[in-house]
């Protein structure tokens, strides 16, 4: 583990309309660990992952990424899904791929192969995506998100939608690629159950402000489970800061 943090935020703020969703944000992402960021609904999550994206501009504030803050040099680093995964549905999954990887660094046939084969879509890679289940499409977009090669992944709500099993496979996929691949993964959910079995570190936030940050067995208290530590903070509107 290196001491650089794969993420860093610095007072990430974000108004529309005059109304404040992100305020003053501070969250720190260690290298190499699978970190839950969580909220209420409308808490400021799916804002705060699009300005780390770069998909939206930011009233103030910094973003790090591998301790640049040159969003040019630090983005490189970088993949994700917001809001799900899009693709042409008459299209099979390895024709998405390929056209998407002609917009970022080239990406051999074997390397998209590859790719399908770690979501475990290898057997549909020729088939149409409209005939996709719900969980293939998210799988998909995991490969889609990493022809970048990033090094930090970041995931909106990857099993919103999901029946159980297909809870499990994408769970089991994001512990291979932080196991196999060395891979960062910061995932915004509202399933506490799930961050639980999945997470290392979490970020709490609530009304667009950070309420808690931690290791997850340390902001836990003996005997509580996440859901039960979430609503002790949330509802108390602090907690352990990191």
């Amino acid at each position: 583990m290196t001491d650089t943090l794969a993420l860093e935020t610095r007072g990430l703020t974000k108004s529309y309309s005059g109304k404040a969703v992100v305020q003053d944000l501070d969250l720190q992402v260690s290298p190499g660990c699978i970190y839950g960021f969580l909220g209420p609904n409308g808490a400021g999550k799916t804002t705060t992952m699009r300005m780390i994206l770069g998909l939206i501009s930011r009233d103030s504030g910094s973003v790090r990424l591998f301790g640049d803050e040159d969003p040019m040099v630090g983005r490189r680093h970088l993949g994700g899904i917001v809001e799900g995964p899009r693709f042409y549905e008459y299209l099979s999954g390895m024709e998405n791929l390929r056209i998407l990887a002609s917009y970022g660094p080239e990406a051999s046939e074997a390397e998209l192969r590859d790719l399908l084969s770690l979501v475990k879509l290898a057997d549909r890679a020729d088939d149409r995506v409209k005939t996709y289940s719900l969980g293939m499409k998210q799988r998909l977009g995991v490969a889609q998100a990493l022809l970048s090669r990033p090094k930090l992944l970041l995931l909106d709500e990857p099993t919103n939608g999901l029946d159980p099993a297909g809870m499990k496979e994408v769970r089991e996929l994001i512990k291979s690629m932080q196991v196999e691949r060395g891979l960062t993964v910061f995932v915004s959910s509202h399933l506490l159950s799930e961050v639980e079995m999945l997470c290392d570190e979490v970020g709490i936030i609530q009304e667009g402000r950070k309420v808690a940050e931690g290791r997850v067995d340390e902001l836990i208290k003996p005997g509580e489970s996440l859901e039960d530590c979430f609503l002790r903070l949330t509802e108390s509107g602090g907690g352990q800061i990191r």
